[in-house]
């Protein structure tokens, strides 16, 4: 149950109007004032949430799985645009109603234990800068600079041109290495520096350095993670005669984290007084989409290497995503099927020297577990799923998973990186399999409603039925998680 109210904030109307006269029938019409070529705009967008969890249920002594709570983030900002910068600044404000406090052991009981676990009260809040950043255009021909508080997302640095293309990319690459945490009610943010440069053409390349800020379940998410550094650089070649309707990528990006934080997620048995990881994840991706009979056929291929030193182990770790699905354009409501494999390494003896379960990083972990109970280590992903749109303002979409993990001696993780500066939260957690593999399967089913152009409700339900590895830490093997959003965008 909701244990206190939640303050809702009313978000005010601007408006603007502007007068004009005839000029006297003697005299010429007066020239109209020239455009001015800058542009300052308001930003204000309102998301509130309703959550509600019945975990696996733990064993006599655990928390107790079963609990919703309330949340409101409201972001104001303006955008002033020039001929040859942007610049973006916003303050967000969050606050939570009924967080559970009961809702530890083993390990958080979902995403609402999770920011009690964080914050240790149950109307957890927090005002902070949310972006504030100045992008400079055309510094050199095609090379434009931002530097400041950003957003960054992995695999979306560059559009393709090709909105096919750009519905997958956004629904199935965006986001698996690098991204804002953005479901996450306190979300993530960067500061550092952004270095685009495009041809116009073919080919669009970025170079960055970024500092994630705390947040995702912490509620002090102004604070910058100085003690973890991303360098990253991206090539994307857009569709060509030689590459026709298809877009590739290749990617590098360098993690850096050395903070004073007393946590180790991985299957060492072994503590630490502070993290040691420095990785290097290489890797590449092809997106594509072209007509089909009456409809359009897609498919997607990632891969990702890596290597580097994971406390006083050395790393290496392999991840890939193989998907591919057909949209019927002719059909009511377009339906749209697609199915894939996605796997990510796990390692086999904690006691060897070798780490070899592959790190996400700093990724918005949710687009690829919509019931945020799984990361994508140690993890093998088949899935199918339908899109459809029965009417033009609705979206439905409806998810299969079967879960296993790729190793019986690595650990069941869950989490979606880096979210605290020091202390004992990693970011990243992880409950032992009992030599198990099966997670089990999963349904989920979402509705997003757009009742009017800055108006929407967007609803999710997820179900699991646990295997082997969640009965060997909980008494259940039921899950069900299910929230409904109310949003607006001004």
């Amino acid at each position: 149950m909701i244990r206190r109210s939640l303050p809702f904030l009313v978000c005010g109307v601007l408006t603007w109007s502007v007068a004009s006269a005839q000029p006297p029938v003697s005299q010429p019409p007066a020239a109209p004032p020239a455009a001015s070529p800058y542009r300052l705009r308001p930003v204000l967008r309102n998301w509130t949430r309703v959550e509600a969890w019945s975990y696996f249920e733990p064993r006599p002594g655990g928390g107790d799985p079963d609990y919703a709570t309330i949340a409101n983030r409201l972001f104001a900002g303006i955008r002033q645009t020039g001929p040859r910068h942007e610049l973006n600044m916003g303050l967000q404000y969050v606050q939570f109603g009924g967080l559970p406090d009961d809702a530890l052991g083993p390990g958080a009981l979902g995403t609402g234990a999770a920011y009690y676990e964080h914050n240790r009260r149950t109307d957890s809040r927090q005002v902070y800068v949310r972006t504030l950043n100045l992008q400079v255009r055309g510094v050199l021909p095609g090379l434009d600079v931002r530097g400041g508080r950003m957003g960054y997302t992995s695999g979306a640095e560059a559009p393709s041109g090709d909105p096919a293309i750009e519905a997958v990319k956004r629904m199935r690459l965006d986001s698996r290495l690098v991204g804002e945490f953005e479901w996450s009610i306190y979300q993530r943010a960067f500061d550092g520096v952004r270095v685009d440069w495009d041809d116009r053409r073919k080919l669009h390349a970025t170079l960055a350095a970024l500092w994630p800020t705390q947040g995702g379940f912490e509620e002090r998410a102004g604070r910058s993670l100085e003690d973890v550094r991303v360098l990253g650089a991206t090539v994307a070649a857009r569709p060509s005669p030689t590459f026709p309707r298809m877009e590739l990528q290749g990617f590098v990006l360098g993690y850096r984290d050395t903070r004073p934080v007393a946590a180790r997620p991985d299957n060492t048995g072994r503590a630490a007084s502070a993290v040691n990881v420095d990785i290097t994840t290489f890797g590449a991706s092809v997106v594509g989409a072209r007509p089909v009979a009456d409809g359009r056929l897609d498919w997607l291929g990632w891969l990702a290497l890596q290597t580097g030193d994971w406390y006083d182990d050395s790393h290496s770790a392999v991840a890939f995503a193989l998907e591919g699905g057909y949209q019927w354009l002719r059909w009511l409501g377009h339906p749209w099927v697609r199915a894939g494999w996605n796997h990510a390494s796990g390692d086999s003896d904690g006691s060897d020297g070798d780490h070899d379960t592959f790190f996400p990083m700093l990724p918005t972990g949710r687009k690829y577990s919509l019931s945020a109970t799984y990361a994508a280590m140690n993890l093998d992903d088949v899935f199918a799923q339908l899109v459809v749109r029965p009417w033009e303002d609705v979206a439905v979409r409806f998810d299969v998973h079967h879960l296993r993990l790729a190793g019986s001696s690595d650990l069941w993780y869950g989490g979606s990186g880096a979210t605290r500066r020091e202390g004992t939260i990693f970011g990243y957690a992880g409950r032992r399999s009992g030599g198990g593999r099966t997670l089990g399967p999963a349904v989920e089913g979402s509705v997003d409603w757009t009742i009017a152009p800055r108006w929407s409700i967007n609803g999710y339900a997820g179900w699991i039925r646990g295997g082997d590895v969640v009965r060997f830490s909980f008494a259940g093997d039921r899950l069900v998680f299910a929230y409904i959003e109310n949003v607006f965008q001004f």
